[in-house]
């Protein structure tokens, strides 16, 4: 089993995820053995080398790649984002919901919402709550910004305050 590890360039991980199957990781989030970066830690956890951002990489122990001719045991760059592998692993959400905890959320808006509003927003957060990503946090933040100009909807960003992964947002 391996684990997925995020965090920003320069800086260790901080936040990883449930023990997820090399298989898994492979057919769902297309992990390939030429992203393999190396055996040890990364180098790009200690310094940055003028990358900004933030990175997504797969740890994979030896136990899972023994035998294997194309696999090697290490660190898998994954040129994805937090809510492309929410998408992904949509399949193990509902297994993993149990097992997660669910974060309250605090909610800053200029104006309140109209009740069908509130009602996605509310459908959008419990599905948008971070499900596999450990978060140290005791409750996640969420701004609103009501419609203005040439935007008719409303705008959700959905965030950890310590910035333990990177922010979802959606237009409701």
């Amino acid at each position: 089993m391996g684990k997925l590890l995020t965090g920003r360039y320069g800086e260790e991980p901080t936040a990883e995820s449930i023990p997820l199957s090399l298989r898994d990781c492979s057919q769902k989030l297309g992990l390939k053995p030429s992203d393999f970066i190396s055996q040890g830690a990364p180098k790009f956890f200690k310094e940055k080398f003028g990358a900004s951002g933030r990175y997504l990489v797969f740890c994979v122990e030896a136990d899972e790649t023994q035998g294997s001719p194309v696999w090697k045991a290490g660190y898998y760059l994954l040129p994805l984002e937090a809510a492309d592998i929410l998408k992904a692993l949509e399949g193990n959400r509902h297994s993993a919901a149990g097992a997660g905890r669910t974060l309250p959320v605090q909610m800053e808006s200029e104006e309140t919402p109209p009740r069908d509003v509130q009602e996605r927003l509310d459908a959008w957060v419990a599905k948008a709550q971070p499900l596999f990503f450990k978060c140290g946090c005791d409750h996640l933040e969420l701004k609103l910004a009501p419609p203005w100009g040439l935007r008719r909807r409303w705008k959700a960003r959905l965030k950890c305050p310590k910035r333990c992964q990177p922010p979802l947002t959606a237009v409701i």
